[in-house]
């Protein structure tokens, strides 16, 4: 997973010309659609949905992709294949969650509370509303391969 993040990362830094001419405009709008058409390539290129989100107060192009990036591999999924819902949520006890949520919806899962944000973590995918630190990659990297089965 962190390959995929920073492969993300590397082309928006790349692709910035694209986008942050409107940013700068005030036309938002556009520079979102064009930010998340790159997010698509990256992740079509992997096998994956990725899509930045762009909740107020949280703007800014220095951060982009750094916060606020939903992964998805299996949309429909309602309960982790190959790993138990337990061994998911301890991996997640090595960030030092503040809390661990149910998902609920009818879905195994969690939304982990974090000191910089939230993670939610569904058997089909993750929503990242936190800094994506080492830390996360690093815990993401083991939800990707066991619990999605996908390798780099």
């Amino acid at each position: 997973m962190s390959w995929i993040v920073k492969d993300l990362w590397n082309i928006l830094e790349l692709r910035q010309s694209e986008y942050a001419s409107f940013m700068n405009d005030d036309d938002s709008i556009t520079a979102y659609e064009i930010i998340n058409r790159i997010a698509s390539d990256v992740g079509a290129k992997w096998g994956v949905f990725l899509q930045l989100n762009f909740p107020a107060g949280h703007a800014g192009s220095s951060s982009l992709g750094h916060r606020d990036l939903t992964m998805l591999v299996f949309r429909d999924r309602k309960k982790f294949a190959n790993v138990s819902e337990s061994e998911v949520r301890r991996a997640f006890d090595r960030l030092n969650p503040t809390t661990i949520d149910n998902a609920g919806f009818g879905y195994e899962g969690f939304r982990i509370g974090l000191s910089n944000g939230r993670i939610d973590c569904l058997p089909g995918g993750v929503h990242l509303w936190c800094e994506i630190t080492p830390q996360v990659l690093e815990i993401l990297d083991w939800l990707f391969t066991n619990a999605y089965g996908m390798k780099r």
